[in-house]
């Protein structure tokens, strides 16, 4: 999401540690085998989530793939006009949404598709691939705009919202900033020894973020790259991170099974949400700041039950806890209005679902 990469970056999330196969870009996991109400301790008062019921998901749309397309990642525009799924037939299917029209169908031909990316406008379409490609095609024409090589399976990635530069996440190596307009690197993001899990500009283009494998989140200015303050006090590896609405804050989580509030200026940990049982693994933050959601994985095993949980930003508390049987979310994000949307396949179909 924008989007449930669940990778949340500008334009969704993604359900596991990128780079995984079973998620980031998607999150393969399946979600409840039952409903369970969440009580979580917020100042020591115990408070009731709401739990959503069948009656709460508002199935939107199914969009039918090919009986050998299984789709391994989906990414859904901010305005909600497209969706975007990585397939196991090496295509991406992009299709208008809400009317479900498969507009286009992009090959890979090589490469294993590793993820899919929108822009913050949706105007660029990006996929990576499992051998280090990365291509970028503008929408609605469909015309290949960039072709990059970064030199292993893509993790994760992010364009700015001016359309000139993108971060990309290789595997286990630094990542990486580039100039669309030359096509060439402009940075190397993080320390030699190290990758990253997750990379995000905020959405007035000024930071640029990345979640390292190192545990510490950089903080790069969004338009040159140069580096501007990093957060140290973490303990543990980050998977999914999400800028505020007003781009001053950074929301993180991970490894701990805590989101943390980091304060981009100065890298300092302004607060935290209550702990979860589960590890974060995408998150996505609504247009008027005013909530967070965010999708588990079960460390213990990937295809265990897992919620999505909707936080109040200012309260730290949460308001939904999204949880079906069979149900299977692998991304999805929240729209300018509000809605909540969530993807999930079933039975070799995409489906579309509203969290009323």
């Amino acid at each position: 999401m924008r989007r449930i990469p669940i990778s949340v970056t500008p334009t969704g999330f993604h359900r596991y540690p990128a780079g995984t196969h079973g998620l980031r870009h998607a999150l393969h996991s399946c979600v409840a085998s039952r409903l369970i109400t969440c009580l979580v301790s917020v100042v020591g008062i115990v408070v009731l989530a709401q739990t959503v019921s069948a009656q709460n998901l508002q199935l939107m749309k199914t969009l039918t793939v090919p009986p050998e397309a299984a789709v391994h990642s989906v990414a859904i525009t901010q305005k909600g006009d497209y969706v975007a799924a990585g397939c196991q037939d090496n295509q991406i299917r992009l299709w208008a949404f809400p009317s479900g029209e498969l507009r286009q169908s992009f090959t890979f031909q090589d490469q294993k598709i590793s993820g899919v990316w929108f822009s913050p406008d949706g105007a660029l379409l990006a996929a990576g691939g499992n051998r280090g490609t990365v291509r970028i095609w503008g929408l609605p024409s469909g015309k290949l705009k960039a072709e990059l090589k970064t030199g292993a399976d893509v993790k994760a990635l992010a364009i700015s919202p001016d359309h000139t530069l993108v971060a990309v996440a290789p595997a286990e190596i630094p990542a990486q900033l580039w100039d669309l307009d030359i096509g060439r690197i402009t940075a190397d993001l993080t320390p030699k020894f190290a990758g990253s899990s997750a990379v995000a500009f905020s959405s007035d283009g000024q930071w640029l973020a990345s979640a390292d494998e190192d545990t510490v989140i950089r903080f790069y200015d969004g338009h040159t790259g140069a580096s501007r303050a990093s957060a140290q006090d973490l303990l543990l590896e980050t998977f999914a991170i999400a800028f505020s609405a007003d781009s001053k804050s950074l929301y993180a989580g991970g490894a701990d099974k805590t989101i943390s509030v980091i304060d981009v200026a100065t890298g300092k940990i302004s607060r935290t949400f209550p702990k979860q049982e589960f590890v974060v693994g995408g998150m996505d933050a609504s247009r008027d700041g005013k909530s967070l959601v965010a999708a588990y994985f079960d460390a213990n095993g990937f295809s265990n039950p897992a919620p999505v949980l909707e936080w109040d930003t200012a309260s730290g508390s949460t308001q939904k806890t999204i949880q079906q049987p069979g149900f299977r979310p692998i991304g999805g994000g929240f729209l300018p209005d509000g809605r909540l949307l969530l993807a999930s396949t079933a039975e070799g179909k995409l489906q579309i679902w509203r969290i009323r």
